[in-house]
C-alpha cells in the first residue's frame, strides 16, 4: 500500500470545443461531467448534474479512506483531433 493518493482530472476538449471531465482517485472514477447543451432538460442537479451532497460525501469518505497520505495532483488536458 502506497502513501501517496493520486488524485487526476482529465479534461477532454472534441472538435466541436465540448468539454468534458473525469476526476480518477488512484485510476479509479469517481465523478464525470459533461456538457449538457444537447439537452439542456436533464441539467438538473441529481440526475445530470453532481449535487453538493454528492462533493461533500466524496471527501468525507477520501479524507476517511486516505488519513495520513500525501495526495499528489495530476491535471491531463486532451483535445481531439
Amino acid at each position: 500500500m502506497t502513501n501517496v493518493v493520486v488524485v487526476r482530472v482529465e479534461s477532454h476538449t472534441d472538435r466541436t470545443f465540448d468539454r468534458s471531465d473525469r476526476l480518477l482517485v488512484n485510476g479509479e472514477e469517481k465523478f464525470r461531467v459533461h456538457s449538457l447543451c444537447e439537452c439542456p432538460e436533464d441539467a438538473i442537479i441529481g440526475r445530470d448534474l453532481i449535487s453538493c451532497s454528492d462533493i461533500s460525501n466524496f471527501l468525507e469518505n477520501f479524507l476517511r479512506e486516505h488519513q495520513g497520505k500525501k495526495v499528489k495532483f495530476e491535471y491531463d488536458e486532451m483535445e481531439e483531433e
